[in-house]
């Protein structure tokens, strides 16, 4: 689901630097299963919808 730049930003995070790869993989992987989720509960959702924090 994300492109290679986006992995490449998210692994190249400062803050991400600081915990260990297999930890940082597992975030990640998590962080794009609940995204694959949501837009398949919602494939209409935008991006500003999905992160916003408005109930």
């Amino acid at each position: 689901m994300f492109t290679d730049e986006f992995l490449e930003r998210i692994f190249a995070n400062e803050e991400m630097q600081k915990i260990p790869i297999g930890c940082q993989s597992t975030a990640v992987h998590a962080f794009q299963e609940v995204l694959e989720d949501i837009k398949e509960e919602n494939p209409y959702a935008d991006l500003s919808a999905i992160l916003s924090a408005d109930e």
